[in-house]
């Protein structure tokens, strides 16, 4: 299906539950980029969990966001229990506003709900020659080591940073794999891959089903992930570095 008949498609399926024509667009502009990206966790396989939510009066489809100036630099917004992607969208919105003033902007958002991918902000921020960090948190997903019980969200660290023509973006969950990926294979019947989720009784399982009642597990777990979690966090130090206090980059 092309781009832009996905599009009206999806802005009417908004528009039926009552979102306004901006805020239909913006999620259907989000969704679809996740599915461009090949992140389908977060793409179409959420949109009957955002109409449920909605019907089920979790998610209010006609939300009066409220903010609260704390300084030039820091604002605090009351989502009204918007869909994730409008409260996102708003708050980077407004820390860009508060940064390109002052420097910095920070902007803290409560009342909200499930927002996607957190690069789809961060870009944003980087395309305005900012460097960015993205936070949030989520549902219990994550078993502390040695335990089979799910105590810490899959809670996403997101950071970016322009570095000329095509920016450096990282943006990844605490945990092996995102909620979403499985979920969307549990309705689709297929295997997750090995050594990403437990079952109930804390043994490794490659049923999505099974690791949906079960916990998820660390990113750090595995030797590769150790290495590319060092490399990245090496990068983003870098870059830091670079941008606060000049260091040369080798």
């Amino acid at each position: 299906m092309k781009k832009k008949n996905l599009k009206t498609i999806l802005n009417q399926i908004f528009l039926k539950h009552k979102l306004s024509k901006n805020h239909s667009e913006i999620c259907s502009n989000y969704l679809i980029k996740a599915e461009i990206l090949e992140a389908k966790g977060h793409g179409l396989a959420r949109l009957k969990m955002y109409c449920d939510r909605i019907r089920a009066k979790v998610i209010n489809p006609k939300p009066k966001i409220k903010i609260k100036k704390i300084s030039n630099s820091v604002s605090y917004v009351n989502a009204d229990n918007s869909i994730g992607f409008v409260a996102a969208d708003f708050g980077i919105k407004q820390a860009i506003k508060n940064a390109k003033k002052t420097g910095i902007g920070f902007v803290g958002i409560k009342k909200s709900g499930h927002y996607g991918l957190s690069s789809f902000y961060a870009e944003q921020a980087v395309k305005k020659n900012l460097m960015v960090f993205c936070f949030t948190n989520g549902p219990p997903a994550l078993a502390p080591h040695g335990s089979k019980k799910s105590l810490f969200g899959t809670n996403p660290i997101c950071f970016g940073v322009p570095t000329g023509k095509t920016p450096f973006i990282f943006d990844t969950s605490t945990s092996m794999i995102n909620r979403g990926a499985i979920r969307r294979a549990s309705k689709l019947g297929q295997k997750i891959p090995y050594g990403v989720a437990l079952d109930k009784n804390g043994k490794i399982t490659t049923d999505a089903n099974k690791a949906l009642q079960g916990s998820q597990i660390p990113i750090s777990t595995f030797r590769q992930t150790q290495e590319l979690v060092a490399y990245i966090y090496s990068h983003l130090y870098q870059y830091l570095l670079k941008l606060l206090f000049q260091f040369h980059l080798q």
